[in-house]
């Protein structure tokens, strides 16, 4: 039968049902009057079963509109979860073309404004007294009286004393209501049996077991809870109190307080307490209650599993496969069910057997021989694609053993797995997936708002969608709409992020970093008048002035740091713009022993005092906000900080700004109700707070037109084309839920139908994401390691479905369709012919699929190109020969692979290692070169030297008053080295200039070439007096030169890295027929080096651009230090991947992406001619060279100088 056809009859049941229960129970009496006071729909139960959702849907669809309600009255409908609740509504608009007066909502709201319907709201307060959020309250102000008695001793141990004392009870009192919470859902019997006295614990099954002794504080608790409940109107509203007297009250036939609602729908859940059904099976005797549920199997399944006895259903309902279940022994059932419904359907299988109890469509279809009200296809597993036909299995209970043989199609990938090495990878791997299903041709194309990509934790894997699919512009094709749902409220308002920063400022260091943040949120900088163009300014300012952690001095005192004193805190850095403000561009005197920053000026100045006073601001909030006060001073003290620190300008941001007003109302409410005056400290109340921001709603969006992303939540069954499951890693699904030692519920024998578990709750997901499922199921883990490429086992649940499969359909068919991808995005296997891999990334392809030329003997060989190439510069040379990998992905691919340490530090300096020394020399060389050559010409190289402890000494001084240099003993200890260093470098450097005082202007350089002509100027050079023609090249640099010997019998060598910027400009110069010798000044010794040799200096040029050439078609396996090692005899491995004393290429990240170890450099067996060719001739040129040392040969220093440019 069709399903619209059963829909129909579904609705034209309803007066036959009646006719047929006051039959088979004559004495009831059903009034059937809605809250208008005319007639409706006669009262009861009606249950519809289906596997699949937009059925069940349409058959509700069908009922609703045969049977309308009074205009303008609404239509009660229960559902689990927003995203039940806004497919339930978009179904129904589609259908209808409008869903209007649709009072969609989560059962437990509807529950407590049915008790007042019930019973009145005189009797029945808006809130129960007990409920979660004011029972924490009221745990809060006991804990701190009670914890004294010896009862309570287990509960003393974990508070303690001292500063952390409170938070620890605040956490506590939340953790136990939370526990009481469930006991009022699923135990009230316990509560009523404390309340008077009796510790014990009931079961299921009606017996009575005694409360573990380690235990007999909860009873007691529970007791001191209920006698803070003082007024007999609060006592009457507990929760399960007016549970009992509203059904008291359904089943009495009296009239109720208020009118009920015409009917009431409850769609799509797979979990109903028990006492959630007694009032719903209560509220069936006065009005129609339609529940429509998704059930997997269309054969009664409920004893397929253990634990037959908590539940024993008097009727089954549903007869499959000609064999009655309930005949079959419960030591053999396993034999009959369906493993993965074993495995996982324990929370729908509860269902099932709570219904018996329910459900009276069996007795009216046996009396009146009416259809069944089941919406199962009946499509068998014959010719249905995989996914199709293992759904059809579970519907028809099927075991392994019964399944029929059956071939797949060897296109049919209707159950895909993907194995890949990160979250970010299975991420691109998606992205080419969907990007090829949307591709493909199809007579029903599917479209992004088919499918939802599902994950263990959205909040974490958020960042990640984000990068990959936010990643492509919308005018790309291969764009992809998205969005994120179940965000909490912090992740998704940047208002409410910054919020929560603002409230942790008592506890927090304060780093630039964290104040750049800050200034990116709108309704901050609205506030301060810093317009979003003012951001690079800003931040280029907090950089440059030194501004690295904490607001002020007394700042960093508070946080038992004082000892760092004020240099590089925020209050200490703007008096530093501040004063170069006053000063001018040019600077001035020091003031307070603060240097100026001077790179504040203009009309951009204004946003220098928006600065300060934001930072005013936050010194005042951070002393207002670190003293304990009372839930009503806080909340005085949270909306004065609100007022003084945002500015709502946008709709979402006022929408935000009223939610937190209204939480703190709810939050300060209930701290009232518990009679709370006690001070509470920042972080209870900052949480307390934010989390009431956090409640969850119907309201809440979660299909927005595009592709999903969402996390696995309980009840959720929502079909979709196509169902992703990411990140389904052992250890991350299912997710762990510890249990807390004192939770009863979870005592071995303590279970019963409906109750709650994180354990079901995760194997019911996978179910049901299985179920949701119409064309594809999608499924990837991290299966390899990014470290090792070592294999990483799935999550247990995919194992399952992995092995089901197999046993199934055979181990072939599960290994054709899981597919293996590589660690990197543009490896080579995507585009090698034949390969199973494919990706829609052009630009990788268009990398790999250039022709790749062979390594060329000369540049005369290299075929003429029709147009000319574009020319080389000696800089894009040198960058190469420093690093051809890294080169190569900032060419080709743009992409650019920093070292973590390279970002931009939050912390001061601690000591001066070889890179930052480094950076100081290079400082020092653009400061001091200018005045020292002045000095030069107007007194003499031995004024100039004579100059050069002054000069140092001024530079290390404002050095030291701007925050580059260390404090305390490592500061002096540097200061010491760095000046000793530099003083003996400048008068080499001086010495020098006297021998070459003649400075020449740029020298043209020019060098024909086929693929890479060199077209450059050379700088640098100088002469001398008495010969003109002589030329010379004089420099000095900041890295050290040379390395002392290492046996007595070996020579002091030069560093040949340090020469290649150069080499090249004289061997450049060479191979055009002038030479010139080098000089160059370094921080530990003086290199001087003859000419390159101009016979060979123009073959080796045109080899070296040939190869450069070829370098920019693809990597090349070269890198500096392993190529270097290789043409002076050393070992090449152990200098690649370096060791705990010296950096190797291996520590660069653009050479590890490449080439992870020594055997993927040299594999290729190109290694050995790259390097001689490249590196061969500056080795040798370095050979001759004459050193001097201008110190102690070899003194100390740091090899991450390396790292420098």
């Amino acid at each position: 039968m069709q399903v619209h056809q059963l829909a129909q009859q579904v609705g034209q049941r309803a007066v036959v049902q009646e006719r047929a229960r006051l039959e088979l129970a004559p004495a009831r009496n059903h009034p059937a009057y809605g809250h208008h006071g005319t007639p409706s729909l006669p009262p009861g139960p009606l249950v519809l079963h289906g596997n699949r959702l937009e059925w069940l849907a349409d058959a509700v669809a069908e009922w609703l509109a045969a049977h309308p309600l009074a205009p303008l009255a609404p239509e009660v409908m229960l559902v689990p979860s927003n995203g039940m609740a806004e497919w339930l509504k978009m179904s129904l608009a589609q259908r209808w073309g409008v869903c209007a007066a649709a009072q969609v909502e989560l059962p437990a709201r509807f529950i407590w404004r049915l008790y007042r319907q019930v019973l009145g709201g005189h009797t029945v307060p808006l809130e129960s007294a007990l409920d979660k959020a004011p029972l924490t309250w009221r745990l809060m102000q006991g804990l701190a009286q009670w914890a004294e008695d010896p009862v309570f001793a287990p509960l003393k141990a974990y508070l303690g004393q001292g500063r952390q004392a409170t938070t620890r009870r605040w956490q506590l009192a939340q953790t136990l209501a939370d526990l009481f919470d469930q006991y009022q859902m699923y135990r009230a019997d316990w509560l009523d049996d404390w309340a008077e006295n009796q510790d014990r614990l009931r079961t299921a099954q009606g017996g009575v077991l005694p409360l573990p002794g380690d235990q007999a504080w909860q009873p007691e608790l529970w007791r001191r809870v209920l006698a803070t409940v003082t007024e007999d109107a609060d006592r009457q509203g507990l929760r399960p109190v007016v549970h009992r007297r509203a059904i008291e009250a359904l089943r009495s036939g009296q009239a109720t307080a208020h009118g009920l609602p015409s009917r009431v729908l409850l769609f799509g859940t797979t979990h109903l307490p028990a006492s959630t059904l007694d009032l719903l099976a209560s509220l069936a005797t006065r009005i129609p209650v339609m529940l429509a549920l998704p059930n997997p199997c269309g054969v009664y399944w409920g004893d397929i599993l253990d634990g037959r006895e908590l539940l024993r259903a008097s009727a089954k309902r549903h007869q499959g496969r000609g064999l009655d279940l309930s005949q079959v022994p419960l030591e053999h059932m396993h034999a009959h069910a369906h493993p993965l419904l074993a495995a996982w359907g324990r929370q729908a299988r509860d269902l099932v057997r709570q219904l018996d109890a329910f459900d009276e469509s069996q007795r009216l279809q046996a009396a009146l021989d009416l259809p069944r009200i089941d919406l199962f296809d009946d499509h068998p597993a014959e010719g249905l694609p995989w996914l199709g036909q293992v759904q059809a299995h579970i519907r028809d209970l099927r075991p392994l053993h019964e399944h029929p043989s059956l071939t797949l199609d060897a296109q049919d990938q209707s159950i895909v797995f993907r194995r890949c090495h990160s979250l970010v990878r299975e991420l691109e791997v998606l992205q080419d997936h969907l990007l090829s299903l949307m591709a493909a041709p199809s007579n029903t194309p599917l479209q992004p708002r088919d499918m939802v990509v599902m994950v263990p934790d959205i909040a974490t894997a958020a960042p990640a969608i984000r990068a990959v699919f936010g990643a492509v512009p919308r005018h790309d094709p291969r764009f992809i709409p998205f969005d994120i749902a179940d965000l909490s409220s912090r992740d998704l308002s940047p208002l409410l992020a910054a919020l929560d920063w603002l409230l942790r400022l008592p506890q927090q260091r304060c780093t630039v970093s964290e104040l750049r943040d800050l200034l990116d949120v709108p309704a901050l900088r609205h506030r301060f008048g810093l317009p979003e163009e003012s951001l690079p300014r800003l931040n280029a300012w907090m950089e440059g002035s030194a501004w690295r952690w904490g607001l002020s001095a007394a700042h960093r005192q508070d946080l038992d740091l004082g000892a760092a004193g004020d240099t590089t805190s925020g209050l200490w850095a703007l008096r530093r713009m501040l004063l170069g403000f006053m000063s001018g561009p040019r600077g001035g005197a020091e003031f307070a022993r603060i240097a100026p920053y001077t790179e504040v000026g203009g009309l951009e100045a204004e946003w220098a005092g928006g600065l300060a006073l934001l930072l005013e601001r936050l010194l005042h909030w951070w002393a207002r906000l670190a003293s304990p006060a009372s839930p009503r001073e806080w909340a005085e003290r949270f909306r004065a900080l609100l007022a003084d620190l945002l500015l709502a300008r946008s709709e979402d941001e006022r929408q935000t700004l009223a939610a937190l007003d209204k939480a703190l109302s709810t939050w300060l409410g209930h701290a009232e109700q518990a009679q709370l005056d006690a001070e509470l400290p920042l972080d209870v109340a900052r949480e307390a707070w934010l989390n009431a921001v956090d409640e969850p709603s119907v309201n809440k969006r979660f299909k927005a037109g595009g592709l999903t992303f969402c996390t696995l939540m309980p009840m959720r069954a929502i079909p979709f084309e196509l169902v992703a499951l990411l990140g389904m890693n052992e250890g991350d699904y299912p997710r762990r839920a510890p249990r807390n030692d004192f939770d009863l519920l979870a005592l071995p024998g303590m279970a019963r139908p409906g109750d709650r578990s994180r354990r079901d709750d995760d194997r019911q997901l996978m179910l049901d994401a299985l179920l949701a499922a119409r064309r594809v199921l999608y499924v990837s883990w991290a299966g390899f390691s990014p470290r090792n490429n070592s294999e990483q086992p799935p999550s247990v649940l995919v194992a399952q479905l992995r092995d089901y499969l197999a046993r199934g359909w055979g181990e072939a068919a599960v290994q054709a369709r899981t597919v293996d991808h590589p660690l990197q995005p543009f490896s080579r296997r995507y585009f090698e012919r034949g390969s199973a891999l494919h990706t829609w990334a052009a630009e990788w392809r268009g990398a790999h699929e250039r022709p790749e030329p062979r390594l060329p003997e000369t540049a005369a060989a290299a075929p003429a190109e029709a147009d000319a190439p574009q020319a080389v510069r000696l800089k894009d040379l040198a960058r190469w020969l420093k690093n051809p990998a890294a080169d190569y992905l900032r060419r080709a691919l743009q992409v650019v692979l920093r070292n973590p340490e390279e970002a931009a530090g939050d912390d001061e300096v601690f000591s001066l290692d070889g890179l930052a020394h480094w950076q100081l020399g290079d400082a020092a060389l653009q400061s001091l070169q200018a005045p020292l050559l002045a000095l030069c010409q107007e007194g003499g190289t031995r004024a100039a030297q004579a100059q050069v402890p002054v000069l140092m000494d001024a530079l290390v001084q404002r050095w030291t008053r701007s925050g580059l240099l260390p404090l305390g003993a490592p500061g002096a200890y540097g200061l010491a080295r760095l000046k000793a260093t530099w003083q003996h470098s400048l008068q080499a450097w001086l010495q020098a200039l006297q021998a070459w005082p003649v400075a020449l202007g740029p020298l043209a350089l020019h060098r024909p070439h086929a693929q890479a002509p060199l077209d450059d100027w050379l700088t640098g050079l100088r002469s001398q007096p008495q010969a003109a023609g002589a030329l010379h090249w004089l420099d000095i640099s900041a890295s050290k030169m040379a390395l002392p010997r290492s046996r007595k019998d070996e020579p002091d060598r030069v560093r040949p890295e340090k020469l290649l910027s150069a080499w090249l400009g004289l061997t450049a110069l060479a191979a055009q027929g002038q030479l010139a010798g080098l000089t160059l000044v370094g921080a530990d010794a003086t290199v001087r080096l003859e000419a390159p040799d101009a016979d060979s200096a123009g073959e080796v040029l045109d080899h070296l651009l040939s190869i450069w050439a070829q370098g920019q078609t693809r990597p090349l396996p070269l890198t500096l230090k392993a190529g270097l090692a290789h043409a002076l005899g050393q070992d090449v491995a152990k200098t690649f991947e370096g060791d705990a004393r010296q950096a190797g290429d291996l520590d660069h990240p653009a050479v590890a992406r490449l080439y992870p170890n020594a055997d993927s450099l040299l594999v290729s067996g190109e290694f050995e001619d790259l390097a001689e060719r490249v590196y061969g001739p500056v080795v040798a040129w370095a050979a001759k060279a004459q050193i001097d040392w201008h110190g102690p040969a070899g003194d100390d220093g740091d090899d991450r100088e390396a790292l420098a440019p």
